[in-house]
Parts: structure tokens; sequence; C-alpha cells
């Protein structure tokens, strides 16, 4: 008979510590997989490539082009609604612009990073027809910053030109480096 009790109390000792380390064993399962993620995502691509499909517009001084139509978006980190950029790492990132202005009218943007500008291009030409105005820049920026292309205070008023079918606006940025 204490054989049988002395049996029965190690068996059940056994189970407990077959459940304990079943769970310990499942805890450190998720861990991993949670450390995979993370590491995962951080080697994600960051990059976005986005146009103004309408035709023209204008908008008045210090508002956001939005570049509504995305063609590509790894990482969704650029927001088609209200055309800000976030990045998702510290890091040093590339921006490049291109917006087709109503000639003779003043159509200047700038890429604001953080409330502060950091490169601008446009026309304030007086000639006729269209024209073309492009930037590309380098900026460094941390986790969570903010990035988007808004007109500046020259002149009153900005008067953009595209075609529907011939998109010639537009907005691209990536992660090119990153920073620990």
């Amino acid at each position: 008979m204490f054989i049988e009790r002395y049996n029965d109390t190690i068996d059940e000792f056994q189970d407990d510590r077959i459940y304990e380390l079943e769970n310990t064993i499942r805890k450190l399962e998720s861990k991993i997989k949670n450390i995979r993620t993370s590491k995962d995502k951080q080697k994600e691509p960051v990059m976005f490539y986005a146009r103004i499909n309408r035709s023209g517009f204008t908008l008045q001084t210090l508002s956001t082009l939005v570049f509504d139509t995305v063609i590509l978006n790894l990482g969704e980190h650029y927001d088609k609604y209200d055309g800000v950029f976030v990045a998702p790492r510290k890091g040093i990132y590339l921006f490049s612009w291109t917006l087709s202005i109503h000639g003779g009218i003043y159509a200047v943007t700038e890429l604001i990073v953080e409330g502060q500008g950091v490169s601008n291009s446009g026309s304030t030409g007086t000639s006729g027809g269209h024209q073309s105005a492009s930037m590309t820049t380098l900026s460094r920026m941390k986790k969570d910053d903010h990035a988007f292309i808004r007109t500046t205070t020259y002149g009153s008023k900005h008067v953009f030109y595209s075609l529907s079918n011939h998109p010639r606006s537009s907005f691209l940025g990536m992660l090119v480096y990153e920073e620990k």
C-alpha cells in the first residue's frame, strides 16, 4: 500500500513537472517567434511611389500635396489620403518628386520633415505652356518622423497641371541606410 501511494505521488510530481516544462517550451517558442518577426520587419524594404492622376488643380500656400494614386508602397508607410510618409525606422531616406506646372504661374513645393523644410523645387517663371520641376534629396529621419510635400509661401496660389491618362506629378521615397 505504501509503495502504491509513493508511486502515485511520484506520478503526480512528474505530471506537474512535465506540465511546467511544456508551458516553458511554449513561452520560449512564442518569444523566438516574436524575435524572428521583429527582425524580419527590420529587414523589410521601405519604399513608396505615388502619383497625382487628376487634371490641373490649384493649391494655396502651405498646402500639402496628396499623391493619391499609389503605385508601390512596401511597408505601407505612405498614406494616400493625407500625403504623409511616416518613417518606420531611424535612417537616411531618399525622396524625389516631380510636378508638372501650368506655365506663367507660381508653383513651388518643398519637402517637409518634422516641420522643417529640407529642399524645394518649382517655377516662378512667366513663360506660357507647361513646365516640370523636380528635386531629389536625402534626409536623416528618426522612427515615426513625418515627411510630405507642400507648397511654399512664394506667391498666393500654386497651379499644377496634369492629365488623368498621363500623370505628370509624382513622389517617391525609400530608406537607403538604416541607422541604429
